[in-house]
């Protein structure tokens, strides 16, 4: 890299060193993107480039510039002088570059005779095939649905994630060999052991979780009660029928979320969110329920539902809680609680509609005992955690089809590591061997003290978007993207910790190359 020899012509070889360390954001990324490069590159306009680093590591640029959790930017260097660096805004806007500058890429050469089958065409299945065309096989995606990308394009809704977004990245990895089989679900149109006579050397289960758990109260069959997912899936869609008064969304997970803002969309009145969670434990992203509240939705912590009333028609009327004391959540995920007694411990909401957002589970009832994949008591395949190897030999799976829910880019590395396995297997090696790379080090800063007296404060560019009073107006992509000059003089915030960290935090002096970044 350019600025390495000049570094190393400033400072000699103090710099190499560090040169060979991860910085913090690359190593709390799920899938280790080389952030400094791309954000580096994004500062010296060089947009091309910087997707082309992204797309090293993620297929799915222009899904994780939207909706990733990115906790790249809770690990940022930058945050010890003011905030952490937009790293996932830059990507979006790298990502956007790309789709306005489009360019066919060229199709990946086949290079080995090995087919792999992957059901499901989510984060998961897709991040897995798009890494087993890039070593040369062939990778057959099916996909129950008539649109690709899983929960990306038919469970996050529009305002968020816009159908243009995931269809670019789909496109993308299509046009690298990729081969995509929508409205082909398998143990309907197909079996699972069709796929080995169709002449598949492995299969990856990547069927993620669309299952949803059942409340278990009285009521819960009334009219007016929906599943947030099917509910999701038709608002993506456009078919979702219209709501009216006053609509409440149980669970406070980003589900129950995304339900209670399309819920605004669709011309309920009034939306409210109840949770067995205090608000500061609620399982949703913080930034996501602030939008849901900037847009008006209301939350309720710390109820536990008890019954759903209904009316003389046996529509939805109304729904009465208990006040929860104490909320406990294991390692494991499993969650449990204890209610208050007596006086104020009961509560009561007036209701239209309820959706039901209290999780995802998976079903994995397409096998139909075909294959003999031992399942857990969740459904979820059971697979060894290092390997995502299943007990049925030659089959894998990844994703939410094993641990649900997990976020995108978690998804995308658990179809990555998938993806190695699979490698492999089909080569005869060991699955475990040899597994992990030699661990760098990474430039950690705990001490404020410690921080260059010198670093100016920069504020962090935030992101355009849509007029409050007009988001809730339609299903249009809420936040808009950065412009060129915008991104560019975000991404000069970066202090590009990996490349320079030992000089920056060793003296208090900074080199010519980093002052002239930064300054």
């Amino acid at each position: 890299m350019e600025e390495v020899g000049i570094l190393s012509q400033i400072h000699g070889e103090k710099c190499w060193p560090s040169v060979d360390m991860l910085s913090p954001c690359e190593d709390a990324c799920p899938i280790h993107m080389d952030v400094p490069s791309y954000v580096v590159a994004i500062s010296q306009g060089k947009f091309k480039e910087a997707l082309a680093v992204i797309r090293k590591t993620n297929p799915f640029p222009s899904v994780c510039g939207r909706v990733c959790h990115h906790p790249c930017e809770g690990a940022c260097t930058r945050a010890l002088i003011d905030k952490p660096i937009a790293i996932q805004w830059l990507k979006r806007f790298a990502a956007d570059y790309g789709l306005r500058n489009a360019e066919n890429p060229t199709p990946l050469e086949r290079t080995k005779k090995e087919r792999i089958a992957i059901i499901g065409s989510g984060p998961a299945g897709l991040a897995a095939a798009y890494d087993l065309v890039q070593q040369g096989y062939g990778a057959t995606v099916y996909e129950a649905m008539s649109i690709p990308g899983g929960m990306l394009a038919q469970g996050i809704p529009q305002f968020c994630l816009s159908p243009e977004a995931v269809q670019a990245d789909v496109d993308y990895m299509k046009a690298l060999g990729v081969e995509i089989k929508p409205n082909m679900a398998i143990g309907k149109d197909l079996a699972l052991e069709d796929l080995w006579r169709e002449g598949f050397n492995a299969i990856l289960l990547a069927s993620g979780a669309s299952g949803s758990p059942r409340l278990g109260i009285p009521g819960e069959n009334a009219r007016g009660v929906i599943s947030a997912l099917p509910f999701l899936r038709e608002a993506r869609l456009g078919r979702a029928e219209p709501l009216r008064g006053k609509v409440v969304v149980i669970g406070g997970g980003n589900v129950g979320i995304d339900a209670a803002r399309a819920a605004l969309r669709l011309g309920a009145q009034e939306v409210h969110i109840t949770c067995l969670e205090s608000s500061r434990e609620m399982p949703a992203f913080a930034w996501e329920i602030e939008n849901a509240q900037r847009e008006g939705v209301r939350v309720h912590p710390s109820l536990a539902p008890q019954q759903i009333n209904t009316d003389a028609w046996g529509r939805v009327a109304g729904l009465d809680f208990r006040r929860v004391a104490t909320f406990q959540r294991d390692d494991q995920g499993r969650i449990s609680w204890t209610l208050m007694e007596g006086h104020g411990s009961e509560y009561h909401i007036d209701a239209n509609e309820v959706i039901v957002a209290i999780g995802q589970v998976p079903d994995p009832s397409y096998l139909g005992g075909n294959g003999h994949v031992k399942i857990d008591p969740r459904g979820a395949f059971t697979v060894d955690p290092g390997t995502l190897a299943t007990n049925a030999p030659g089959i894998f799976a990844a994703g939410d089809a094993v641990s649900a829910p997990g976020t995108v880019v978690e998804s995308i590395a658990a179809g990555q590591k998938a993806a190695a396995s699979i490698d492999r297997y089909l080569r005869g090696q060991d699955l475990r061997e040899s597994r992990l790379a030699p661990a760098k080090g990474v430039f950690r800063l705990e001490d404020l003290e410690k921080t260059p007296r010198f670093m100016p404060k920069r504020e962090r560019w935030g992101m355009p978007s849509i007029p409050l009073e007009d988001r809730v107006r339609s299903f249009g992509e809420v936040s808009l993207g950065y412009t060129a000059w915008q991104a560019v003089e975000e991404a000069k915030r970066c202090l590009n910790c990996r490349m320079c960290g030992n000089c920056i935090f060793e003296k208090d002096q900074v080199c010519f190359e980093t002052s002239r970044r930064l300054l």
